[in-house]
């Protein structure tokens, strides 16, 4: 390519020299009194076109040298570059989620580098996750088994009886059922085939539902549980899956408030209707707060839990965040270290359209 421009060149030259050194010749023709002498104006003529094309020709000669070190230097460059980034990927995909590029400035070369680091990082953070994760359910499932083995080895052994220990051994197995339906759920609304079928619903009357059924576990842990109606709102969300996400709002607020309570808000937001989850917790660091909806994501308080609790509380904002994103809304996240957290749903308006018709009620079945 490089020879070709060159070449290029010099024909484009040798053409149209000729065009600006002429007049040139005939003034000094003039000048030297020789007007009638072609001779003369026939050499002065080859002469310029000899000197020009051969001062072209070296300097062709010397430009094409140039171009040729440059271009191998920076191919040289790039090829190691994309060595680089091919040996690095190769190890990535061994497992070694540590392995990085070194910076290499500002350029694309560089661009590509940052973006390889980026999704290094987020594959080793991922990887680090699966690793907790694995451990976690190893341990949610040792510690239901092994009381259902001991109760089991002590039925046979006659140290109780079936109506002492069969409440207990039932509830071990809710708690792997609950397991195993949370790792489903979560499978489920990544790969976004959980059924949600939108409706216009009222707002408040699921908030309502959705706080009732909190009302006892918030009185036993001596909390408050308000419930906020600024203005009634239609929206349109499917209301099982809508519930299904209060009451994970709900029992997450539960898990991380130990005095004072928890305010369910619902107002309008110009186009939306929002319903708001406050508790009184102690809040979320601000370096997790942009995890929260990632699964399994659990920041170092709430990985002191007891073992009573399931993996949900990784889960349920994951699911969460499917669910409403699904419906057209979105869920957004504020919190202050020692003094709360602020989960506010937002979902799109219902209109008169969204209203079924007469004849679809008619049809449908009583």
């Amino acid at each position: 390519m490089i020879a070709l421009s060159a070449m290029t060149m010099t024909v484009i030259a040798e053409w149209t020299a000729p065009f600006f050194y002429r007049s040139h010749t005939e003034q000094m023709v003039q000048m030297f009194g020789m007007q009638d002498i072609p001779e003369m104006r026939r050499q002065l003529s080859e002469g310029f076109t000899g000197a020009f094309g051969s001062a072209l020709a070296v300097a062709s000669f010397v430009t094409l040298l140039v171009a040729l070190a440059v271009s191998a230097l920076v191919s040289r460059q790039i090829l190691r570059s994309v060595q680089r980034v091919s040996h690095a990927s190769t190890r990535i995909a061994a497992g070694h989620y540590a392995e990085r590029l070194p910076e290499l400035g500002r350029d694309e070369l560089g661009e590509l580098t940052n973006s390889f680091n980026r999704m290094a990082e987020a594959l080793e953070a991922t990887e680090v996750r699966r690793r907790e994760l694995i451990g976690t359910v190893a341990h949610e499932l040792r510690t239901p088994l092994t009381g259902m083995r001991g109760l089991t080895e002590g039925l046979l052994d006659g140290v109780f009886r079936i109506e002492e220990a069969g409440p207990d051994i039932i509830r071990e197995v809710r708690r792997l059922e609950r397991l195993t339906q949370d790792l489903s759920l979560v499978t489920q609304a990544e790969a976004g085939v959980i059924p949600v079928t939108p409706r216009p619903v009222p707002l408040a009357e699921l908030a309502r539902g959705a706080c009732a059924q909190f009302e006892r576990p918030f009185s036993s842990a001596g909390l408050t549980l308000t419930l906020d109606v600024r203005r009634e709102v239609q929206v349109l969300a499917d209301p099982d899956r809508l519930t299904q996400v209060l009451v994970n709002l709900l029992a997450n607020a539960l898990r991380h408030t130990h005095q004072g309570g928890v305010t369910v808000r619902v107002k309008r937001d110009g186009q939306f209707g929002c319903v708001e989850v406050q508790d009184t917790g102690e809040g979320i660091a601000p370096n997790d707060l942009p995890h929260v909806f990632e699964r399994f994501y659990r920041s170092d308080q709430s990985r002191a839990r007891d073992a009573e609790e399931s993996v949900g509380a990784g889960i349920g904002l994951t699911v969460s965040r499917h669910l409403i994103e699904a419906m057209a809304g979105e869920i957004r996240i504020s919190s202050t270290p020692g003094v709360g957290t602020t989960l506010t749903v937002d979902l799109p308006l219902a209109t008169a359209s969204d209203a079924p018709r007469a004849s679809d009620r008619k049809d449908a079945p009583s």
